[in-house]
């Protein structure tokens, strides 16, 4: 991908220097942990309202499935001859709310590993406030701003693409082989929309296309109908960056409002988490394409198959895993194998443990995984679309892409190929 380079997470700078002073104030794992003794506890942080209300059960059939391998369950159970004790603490996706429950956890619950959270602004206020906590171990569950992993923060990790990365190929394709020359951009107005829809247009300008207007909604949004009367009649396609329930009411309105148009969804709008619900999307939906870690019918994993299957059993969940569970499970496993690995020993600010998280190389569902100098994932990505099968909407990978890394850009709101 061509890439130009931003500033870094200058939208929460102002926040970082509170975030640290005031995680230094709590007792944090010292205290409270377990580490030191015979319990590991673990917090786990996750969406239980919100547009991404999903989250938190998504959050523990990942850990369900992790901790069922091993003969426990996402309440708990023994790992490296530890015993493992979880504590979860629910979010609704916003930083203020992260930054509430993560002091929480740390602070006064005294777990030894964070494990979490789902969404973008979330982590970015996650990773300022593991500065101020370095005998700490942060493991990220779904939230996916490049610069999360950017900032050098080395008791941080990500086992998982960043947001860019997911669309990896897409913009091309859209423009050379969809032929789409001029596209209408709607996405939510947060940080995850910023880098996906970026990772996408920086692609599809290169390329020779054109953004012939954008909309940035609140998430939350339920009314499309002005947005969609205001698109251009010269538009060949939409790019929808929308995600969960906020995808799917676009979607059911875009039928309802006659929408003609292809379109591209960023990563979570052809998510299960938003695919699955109202049935007469399907007009809508079917021939989207995206990119991102999930992959499609006909993906040829037996590890993939495995966790699907063990998937399908947890409380809750889905026709088919979704982007939160899987990107929660290659999270969770990976902590898990860094703790066998370290034998289960904490000591020296977890240093065992992170050498092993640093190091660690195994083969997921998704593909080999490995983490770079920053700690960030490198990973396989796969573009998709939507196709409708037995009644159902499901994904049909078209290409797989792989030892896919992060580069270097964050991107913000933007309304022009100019501007990127």
């Amino acid at each position: 991908m061509k890439l130009k380079k931003k500033g870094l997470l200058s939208g929460i700078a102002a926040g970082a220097a509170v975030l640290m002073l005031a995680s230094c104030s709590g007792g944090g794992a010292a205290e409270g942990g377990g580490g030191s003794g015979d319990t590991i506890k673990i917090g786990v942080l996750a969406t239980d309202t919100g547009n991404l209300a999903f989250g938190m059960d998504e959050a523990k059939a990942a850990i369900g499935v992790a901790m069922e391998k091993r003969g426990g369950t996402a309440e708990g159970g023994e790992v490296a001859g530890k015993k493992i004790e979880f504590v979860y603490a629910g979010t609704d996706g916003t930083t203020a709310s992260a930054q509430t429950q993560v002091k929480k956890l740390v602070e006064n619950d005294g777990v030894d590993i964070v494990y979490g959270p789902s969404s973008g602004d979330e982590g970015e206020t996650v990773v300022q406030y593991a500065k101020g906590v370095p005998e700490v171990t942060f493991v990220n569950g779904a939230a996916s701003p490049v610069g999360m992993t950017l900032e050098g923060v080395e008791n941080f990790y990500r086992f998982m693409g960043d947001s860019v990365q997911w669309m990896a190929g897409v913009g091309d394709y859209a423009y050379n082989d969809k032929g789409y020359k001029k596209m209408y951009l709607l996405a939510e107005d947060y940080s995850f929309p910023y880098d996906n829809a970026g990772g996408f247009f920086s692609e599809f300008c290169a390329a020779g296309g054109e953004i012939v207007g954008a909309s940035w909604v609140p998430v939350g949004n339920t009314d499309y109908a002005t947005i969609i009367s205001q698109i251009p009649a010269d538009a060949d396609a939409i790019y929808v960056g929308l995600g969960g329930a906020d995808a799917a009411s676009f979607l059911s309105q875009a039928v309802s409002g006659g929408v003609d148009k292809p379109l591209v969804g960023g990563t979570i709008a052809i998510d299960t988490t938003a695919l699955s619900g109202d049935a007469n999307i399907a007009s809508a939906a079917v021939g989207m394409i995206s990119g991102g870690p999930v992959p499609g019918a006909g993906y040829d994993n037996p590890a993939w198959d495995e966790f699907a299957a063990a998937y399908a059993t947890q409380p809750n969940a889905f026709p088919s895993p979704s982007i939160f569970a899987i990107l929660g499970y290659n999270a969770f496993e990976s902590l898990l194998l860094g703790i066998e690995t370290a034998k289960g020993d904490l000591s020296d600010d977890q240093a065992a443990l992170r050498e092993a998280l640093s190091t660690l190389e195994w083969e997921s569902p998704t593909g080999p995984l490995k983490l770079d100098e920053n700690r960030q994932a490198i990973v396989d990505n796969f573009m998709n679309e939507v196709v409708e099968s037995d009644g159902a909407l499901v994904l049909n990978t078209l290409s797989a892409a792989s030892d896919v890394r992060q580069g270097t850009t964050v991107y913000d709101r933007f309304s022009t190929c100019g501007e990127l």
